[in-house]
């Protein structure tokens, strides 16, 4: 069965756990495993796997990283509960979108310390470089001139396009078609949801799944 969620703001408790049922074949939560980038919070053997698709230039996605995500980092990912994973879906209506996966993607190769540091600086000034595309002065200011070095180096290694050219055909396949979507795996099973979740609903998620 498959469920599309637009909008979980107005879900209440008792609706919490039908609003994500969406199970996934087996054979595609084994691609999940064969197209691992890695968790930018927490560990691979983590008992709950969040695998987000997102675009810097989308608001609803800096919306749901610093609001929601950031705070699953924080309260379940440090402590060893979650593994959160994030995977470059740039839209096409975005005309800066790719560039900014450009710096995720290489960020995401220099490790979690690097990505989170890029990550929360594009979204704190995505309504400062969307205006004209400046996206290098924000990541400058983000980083130190070692690892922003390290970084511009990254930017060109032909693995970063083909990690992004990856992560895109990956949203393809499984049936994506906006940002943020993600993907919840616990227990042998994986849920899908498009859009936005409020914090307190998807702390009350991941506190079942992970009884």
């Amino acid at each position: 069965m498959r469920i599309v969620l637009n909008s979980l703001r107005q879900a209440s408790g008792k609706l919490l756990t039908a609003l994500f049922l969406l199970a996934l074949p087996g054979a595609v939560q084994m691609a999940l495993a064969q197209n691992d980038p890695g968790c930018v919070g927490g560990r691979p053997t983590a008992p709950v796997k969040i695998e987000v698709f997102s675009d810097y230039q989308c608001p609803a996605c800096r919306e749901f990283y610093l609001s929601t995500i950031r705070l699953v980092l924080s309260d379940y990912a440090d402590s060893g509960k979650v593994c959160v994973v994030y995977r470059e879906f740039p839209l096409t209506q975005h005309a800066h979108a790719k560039e900014a996966a450009q710096y995720g993607a290489a960020a995401m190769r220099m490790g979690q310390r690097t990505w989170s540091q890029v990550t929360d600086a594009l979204y704190q000034n995505q309504d400062k470089w969307e205006q004209d595309g400046k996206i290098e002065p924000f990541v400058a200011a983000a980083l130190n001139k070692e690892d922003l070095a390290r970084l511009h180096k990254e930017m060109t290694n032909p693995a970063v396009a083909k990690d992004i050219e990856r992560d895109i055909n990956l949203a393809k396949e499984r049936d994506v078609n906006q940002t943020p979507t993600f993907f919840v795996t616990a227990k042998g099973n994986t849920e899908k949801v498009a859009g936005v979740v409020q914090y307190p609903i998807l702390r009350r998620y991941l506190d079942d799944k992970l009884k």
